[in-house]
């Protein structure tokens, strides 16, 4: 039995038996004594409409239908099947289309002198799922620097590519606001995202912001040589990018998990350049809730860590995920789950402050003040944030 087996059995949260077979077939491998339990949870009052609901929610529909279709078919309502199936080819498909959208955007811009690389997306399902229909994803996903970012601009509208929604503010302002363009392929549809903050802008670390860009290792996806980044940096970006969004939805979490089980991990290295980050315990939280929630196996260096804030967050996270109706959080459980994220009060004070203080693009659409007058908007800002959001899901 795994770790997280007896994990999401206790009693700090009691799953429906959807939630369960969920996470049990979240997994690409499973041993027998899980496919015994996946048979064992599924029975006529199985509310399959809820099991798929939240399967598409989390992005984990793919690996659920391959369990349920060479574990048990015969277990599965027919029309329920079918309709995972449908699903899967459809992903499967989609996926294709991005890995050749993306091996087109690299090219373009190694040829036009932009050093660029690739996270997520189709590097993690072909390299860590083992098969590019296994892992949901929506989009491509490239970092690059301002400069790289600003010239990828003008290179993807001159190729085809169009703004996914426009942006009436000059570059040089908006890269400033934001972290990112979201670009449109005209033709297919398919979208790129050219980041240069992958963090976003709310984030504050305690050592250099640019570490992803060291130890970059070499990749190959349709014998097109990419660049990603090194085991240890993969690790803290996934970790970091689940925080950003508030460990929403579990295929955040299973990417981690399954990421770890793909390598050889330095642990020593993870944990030291975690610390020296300032992300130590946002990445505790995200290997804790990979033991809890697909029976993760975690080394004793791990297990042994002491930190009496994280059980709460654990808790909170969890129920947030599976026993709310919308597990999105408001703009003040957002910024009090800001702070108690870091190990260090005063990074996580300062998260708290950069979100309420530095604009964003939001503001200058909700409030589209003249150049002159920008320097207001960190002073406006927590109003327009109380406007927007109120007690409403950020």
């Amino acid at each position: 039995m795994g770790q997280g087996d007896e994990i999401i059995q206790n009693n700090d949260l009691k799953l429906q038996k959807e939630d369960r077979l969920l996470l049990l077939s979240s997994r690409t491998k499973v041993d027998d004594l899980t496919s015994k339990k996946i048979e064992s949870l599924i029975n006529p009052e199985l509310d399959w409409d809820h099991l798929v609901e939240m399967a598409n929610h989390h992005r984990l529909l793919p690996l659920l239908y391959v369990n349920l279709n060479s574990i048990c078919p015969e277990k599965v309502p027919e029309e329920v099947l079918e309709n995972l199936k449908e699903e899967f080819h459809e992903n499967a498909r989609k996926n294709l289309l991005l890995t050749g959208e993306l091996v087109k955007v690299m090219k373009l811009l190694e040829n036009n002198g932009i050093n660029a690389v690739t996270y997520k997306g189709p590097v993690l399902a072909h390299s860590v799922y083992g098969n590019l229909a296994y892992r949901q994803f929506g989009d491509i996903d490239i970092l690059t620097d301002k400069k790289g970012a600003l010239k990828a601009k003008n290179l993807m509208i001159s190729n085809g590519y169009e703004l996914y929604q426009p942006i009436k503010i000059d570059d040089q302002i908006f890269m400033e606001l934001e972290s990112e363009y979201i670009f449109k392929n005209k033709n297919n549809g398919a979208k790129v995202e050219i980041n240069w903050n992958f963090e976003g802008k709310f984030f504050y670390f305690a050592d250099n912001p640019n570490f992803l860009f060291e130890d970059l290792k070499e990749f190959d996806i349709n014998s097109f040589r990419l660049h990603s980044f090194s085991s240890v940096n993969q690790i803290l970006m996934l970790s970091i990018h689940a925080a950003k969004h508030n460990w929403a939805r579990l295929y955040w979490i299973s990417d981690i998990s399954h990421f770890i089980q793909s390598q050889d991990i330095d642990w020593v290295n993870t944990l030291k350049k975690a610390e020296k980050l300032g992300i130590k315990r946002i990445l505790m939280i995200n290997l804790f809730l990979a033991r809890d929630f697909f029976g993760l196996e975690l080394p004793e260096e791990i297990l042994n860590y002491q930190d009496s804030s994280i059980n709460s967050i654990l808790i909170n996270i969890k129920k947030r995920i599976f026993r709310e109706k919308k597990n999105s959080l408001n703009i003040f459980e957002k910024f009090f789950l800001d702070i108690k994220k870091r190990e260090k009060l005063s990074n996580g004070i300062k998260d708290c402050l950069i979100g309420f203080t530095r604009p964003s693009y939001n503001d200058f659409k909700d409030l589209s003040l003249p150049k002159k007058l920008f320097p207001l908007y960190p002073f406006i800002r927590p109003m327009l944030l109380v406007k927007r959001y109120g007690r409403n899901s950020i």
